[in-house]
């Protein structure tokens, strides 16, 4: 294949010749029904010999591979699977020359249930072809499984992506509702999106033009904000890739856009009482409260009071206070919610929440149907009708309260990672195994961690067996050195947790992004206190 737009590297490994031969054809290939046509982007009867030369070669194979994946259970796209056959057939004539194939993670595709349909149906390739074809299956897809091993630099991308959320949020002035849904939605596309712009591969069903007429600020905003995702990954995305993101973010932003007023809850009770009082409020109006504080809290935010539409107390405030505030109705109310209550918050201005409760819709589900999977029926119900569901369970999930107690923040004053660690020891959950385990991958850089803003978040499996031990952070008061950078906040985060570890993690981003500094002053109650009211 002489032709003047493919350039012969020495240093290609097998896997990558296979795949630069495998894309190169999968732009002359166009599969329809017969899966017989090549197209050719240049006429001269030069290239028409040698593309001739090509068909002859690879398209009968291709027409063979191809019937035979359609039987199989595969669950892709069919621009994926039709990149699957060319690289199929490829991989056939170059094992007949080179066995020199390098699988990480065999013992997790070994499981997976594409090798199994593939060993199925392709009994006549070798095994360690059938893992290449998986591994490629794995990672194109929007599967979330098995996180660890699609990227070794994954705890970078999604904090890289978090910061194009955070950036999104602040420049359309809101904090998005249900983040975590959202970020499902983005990681879910953004694996494939890494795997195509690092093997050069192209979408051919661009919806680029679309998007650029429709959404051009979005459009615009994602493409100036992705050099965060391109400087880890070391390539530049295209404006394809960036296209199909963009209705995501507007989708989120209509759904923010809805006529919820937003408030906060100030309140000298208990949190359980609050939180109780805090669901009936936000079930019977169109409000959310997105802060609950104490009084102390309360009084460090006043100049941030602008933000709310509305301040809900369980105290009586004092006239003069009343009057500084402009913009923002205050209102007095009962621990528990009262008739009396509503009528004050109608009279406010708040409308009614004509919406059903998941909790009692869920409760009468359950009671006439047996075998269901909640998790998912709540994901379905949740998707489905998101306009007429109020979602109470999953409502603040990833509050900073969720997963930090105030017990494992730590205010300390030593002069290396090692004795914060040993500090950590003494002091929490954290067992002498985790300490050695993780000074060893910090000296050997092979440990899942996010260093930048002087804050060092440390995602590691510790050995407790207590998962709701999910959070240690140490504040210290000089900066210490971690692979060459500066920091001062060190965030350990169990990989074992319950949580789900995008919220944990978008929790911080959203807490660095905006150049906090803690005061050392303050004990370590007041620097929890702290980060509880500000994230």
């Amino acid at each position: 294949m002489q032709d003047d737009k493919l350039k012969y590297y020495f240093a290609y490994s097998e896997e990558d010749y296979r795949y630069f031969i495998a894309i190169y054809l999968y732009k002359y290939v166009s599969f329809d029904k017969k899966y017989d046509k090549i197209f050719f982007d240049d006429i001269s009867y030069f290239r028409k010999v040698i593309y001739k030369e090509i068909k002859e070669e690879y398209m009968s194979e291709i027409e063979s591979v191809s019937k035979r994946i359609k039987k199989a259970e595969l669950d892709f796209m069919d621009e994926t699977l039709n990149i699957l056959v060319i690289l199929m057939v490829v991989s056939h004539k170059r094992e007949r020359k080179n066995f020199n194939l390098n699988i990480e993670n065999t013992e997790i595709l070994e499981k997976r249930q594409e090798y199994l349909q593939l060993k199925n149906f392709f009994p006549d390739f070798t095994n360690i072809n059938l893992l290449f074809f998986t591994d490629y299956l794995f990672r194109i897809s929007r599967d979330e499984k098995d996180v660890f091993v699609k990227f070794k630099n994954w705890l970078d991308i999604s904090i890289a992506i978090i910061k194009i959320v955070r950036i999104f949020e602040i420049e359309s002035k809101v904090d998005l509702k249900n983040i975590d849904v959202f970020l499902d939605k983005i990681f879910y596309y953004i694996k494939p999106l890494i795997f195509r712009t690092k093997r050069k591969i192209k979408l051919k069903n661009s919806i680029l033009k679309d998007v650029k007429d429709l959404y051009p600020t979005i459009f615009n905003f994602l493409k100036k904000n992705f050099y965060y995702l391109e400087e880890v990954i070391n390539e530049k995305v295209s404006d394809e890739e960036i296209a199909y993101l963009v209705p995501f973010f507007y989708k989120a932003l209509q759904n923010n856009n809805k006529i919820n007023k937003k408030g906060i809850l100030v309140t000298t009770y208990k949190e359980n009482i609050a939180l109780f009082l805090k669901e009936d409020i936000e079930t019977e109006f169109l409000i959310d409260i997105d802060k609950i504080l104490t009084l102390k809290s309360f009084e460090q935010i006043e100049k941030k009071l602008d933000d709310y539409d509305y301040i809900l107390t369980t105290f009586s405030v004092e006239n003069d206070f009343v009057k500084e505030i402009k913009h923002t109705k205050i209102i007095e109310l009962n621990p528990i919610l009262t008739e009396k209550d509503i009528k004050k918050l109608e009279n406010a201005g708040l409308k009614k929440n004509k919406k059903i409760k998941m909790t009692t819709l869920l409760k009468v589900i359950l009671e006439n149907s047996s075998d269901v999977n909640v998790k998912k029926l709540i994901n379905s119900l949740d998707e489905a009708f998101s306009e007429k569901i109020y979602n109470d369970i999953d409502k603040n999930k990833f509050s900073l309260g969720n997963f930090l107690k105030q017990e494992n923040v730590f205010k300390v004053n030593l002069s290396s990672f090692e004795e914060i660690l040993d500090k950590f020891s003494n002091l929490s959950f954290l067992q002498k195994s985790d300490i050695n385990d993780i000074i060893n991958r910090v000296a050997n850089n092979n440990f899942y961690s996010y260093l930048g803003f002087k804050i060092g978040i440390i995602f590691h499996k510790l050995n407790t067996k207590n998962s709701q031990d999910s959070t240690l952070i140490a504040i210290n008061e000089r900066e210490i050195d971690i692979n060459s950078k500066k920091i001062n906040t060190i965030i350990l985060i169990n990989s074992n947790c319950e949580k789900k570890y995008r919220g944990i993690i978008y929790n911080f981003v959203k807490l660095f992004f905006l150049n906090n500094e803690f005061s050392f002053n303050n004990n370590r109650l007041s620097i929890y206190d702290y980060l509880i009211s500000n994230i």
